[in-house]
């Protein structure tokens, strides 16, 4: 907990890298998990678990858009939830891995709005932590909720976090990035959240609240919850 703490403090004061270079996805895989790759992390666990436990009863196909090295779908295939599944990223190097998973690989620029045209078809379709980098998230959205036969998963972080709050308090605006500049492009809090479902028609939903401060994240997650998880449902 106190390493936690540290990097709350950290993160409430600190400024990250000012980097202007072309990021380079494959190299940011192969830095990122190195040996490690196709592991599933803490977080992408938490959120594997939140579906898992949406789709039980079954096996179905899914559409990980911005899949990564495929390790949730391989999570969720292996506690028998996957029939086949599509991994869709921008990465080759991270798609080679996620081939031999044995999903089928689809490699795009999902920052291009081409290509929400070309979402294939699933039963599920995640997107996670994916929507804040696009500045089209709605398009993608509503596009991957008509390719969706039992419904979309999406996540992304809370900018109503308290350590954003806390940023804006001592006059530093919320985090927007980690690798560079324009990395994030969009921002919501848990109202806005809500809000931004109902003026896009989404009635049938499910927010999970995840991560951030124990106990608080549960009483209070628009201030302690790091992170949204959200089912919409067919």
């Amino acid at each position: 907990m106190l390493y936690q703490i540290k990097q709350w403090l950290k993160q409430m004061f600190a400024y990250p890298p000012l980097n202007l270079d072309e990021v380079d996805y494959d190299l940011y895989w192969k830095n990122k998990r190195g040996e490690n790759i196709g592991a599933i992390s803490d977080w992408q666990k938490i959120r594997a678990d939140f579906i898992a436990s949406k789709v039980s009863g079954g096996k179905f196909s899914f559409v990980d858009i911005g899949s990564g090295d495929g390790s949730i779908l391989n999570y969720l295939k292996e506690r028998g939830s996957v029939a086949d599944a599509t991994a869709v990223d921008i990465s080759q190097f991270a798609l080679e891995r996620a081939k031999e998973f044995g999903f089928n690989t689809l490699k795009k620029d999902l920052r291009s709005r081409s290509f929400t045209e070309e979402i294939p078809e699933g039963d599920y379709i995640l997107m996670l932590e994916i929507l804040e980098h696009i500045e089209h998230s709605e398009i993608m959205l509503k596009k991957s909720y008509e390719k969706a036969r039992k419904g979309v998963f999406f996540s992304f972080p809370n900018t109503g976090f308290f350590i954003h709050r806390f940023r804006l308090f001592f006059g530093r605006f919320p985090l927007q990035w980690t690798l560079f500049p324009g990395e994030h492009l969009r921002f919501w809090t848990k109202r806005d959240l809500y809000w931004w479902l109902e003026s896009l028609g989404f009635k049938n939903y499910e927010i999970f609240c995840y991560k951030g401060v124990p106990v608080l994240n549960k009483l209070w997650p628009g201030m302690f919850a790091a992170g949204f998880v959200v089912f919409l449902k067919m």
